[in-house]
């Protein structure tokens, strides 16, 4: 029984963050959705991440890169150069909140070839999932991409021992309605693809679509969730 009222206490303490669903964008729902879901069922969220990506024309990066680093007050900037493209990145920690952002500006050689912009923000338990953050995400996206943009939600949860993972599973479909599409299951370790019809992103597989994953791994005396829409970005 405690562990119910455990649970309700730290779901209640997520939404009071600030960052409640209803204020989000329908991009950015999911990670507060997956990150209610772990505490209802006592995973203790471990990390998080967003990811963006969009094309830009050679012409734009150098532009593109003085922004950047205008609006970081002391960014970390490296450069890295291969023999199809150079890349620099820019990255902002934010110790208080236990927040890192970074930016990748991807060049190819090739000129015909457009750049690549990659944004990553990523986080540390459920206390840096706040209404701030969001914010922060809403003015990066209306700065460098489109309103459309797909962004990419992960988050990492562990148990504090073995769990039945596909009686897990079995919940994350009921919660969030996901109709499996693919599963994989393989010495301890499963992955799980889905669509639901609770946020709009996709993307194609085989002649279906889908939009979330769910992947578990059993190790050490715990089992550890990933769950990503579309796709799991970070690795397991």
């Amino acid at each position: 029984m405690w562990k119910n009222i455990f649970a309700g206490v730290l779901a209640a303490a997520i939404v009071g963050t600030g960052a409640y669903p209803q204020e989000m964008t329908q991009a950015e729902e999911p990670l507060m959705m997956f990150a209610s879901f772990a505490a209802d069922k006592q995973l203790n969220v471990e990390e998080w991440t967003m990811t963006m990506k969009r094309k830009v024309s050679p012409e734009q990066t150098g532009e593109m890169m003085e922004q950047i680093l205008d609006q970081g007050q002391h960014p970390e900037v490296s450069r890295e150069e291969t023999a199809q493209a150079e890349k620099w990145i820019v990255t902002n920690r934010h110790k208080k909140e236990k927040i890192v952002e970074t930016y990748s500006v991807i060049s190819p050689r090739n000129m015909k070839n457009k750049a690549e912009l990659v944004y990553i923000i990523q986080g540390e338990g459920t206390s840096s999932l706040t209404q701030d953050l969001f914010h922060r995400v809403e003015d990066v996206k209306s700065r460098y991409f489109s309103k459309t943009a797909t962004i990419f939600s992960c988050l990492k949860a562990v148990s504090n021992g073995i769990i039945d993972d596909v009686l897990v599973y079995e919940k994350f479909k009921e919660t969030f309605d996901v109709a499996t599409i693919d599963e994989i299951d393989e010495n301890g370790w499963t992955s799980r693809s889905g669509r639901t019809e609770k946020w709009d992103q996709s993307i194609p597989s085989g002649k279906q679509s889908m939009n979330v994953q769910f992947a578990t791994r059993t190790l050490g005396g715990e089992t550890n969730i990933t769950i990503g829409t579309p796709i799991i970005t970070a690795e397991y």
